[in-house]
């Protein structure tokens, strides 16, 4: 058996345990891993408005994405997803 493999199995069981005896310990994993699902959703968000940011700069509005008409377009996220032709 892979050394890697058992260490993974070993700690799972380790966690199972701890879960299963402290529902403290389940709670702190739970609020740990929806934090870190939080960021991600955060992090690609932002990616996104970055990359329709520098298309619309670079004049590349052919990728899909339009200027919106109104004057706010810089504080509600720059653009708006179109259909692609």
């Amino acid at each position: 058996m892979n050394l890697a493999l058992a260490m993974v199995v070993i700690a799972e069981v380790c966690l199972g345990i701890c879960a299963w005896r402290s529902s403290e310990c389940l709670r702190w994993l739970a609020a740990h891993l929806l934090t870190r699902a939080d960021v991600i959703d955060l992090s690609k968000a932002a990616s996104k408005r970055r990359l329709q940011y520098w298309s619309l700069e670079l004049g590349l509005e052919g990728s899909g994405f339009r200027r919106k008409s109104n004057g706010d377009a810089l504080e509600s996220g720059l653009v708006e997803p179109g259909t692609v032709s």
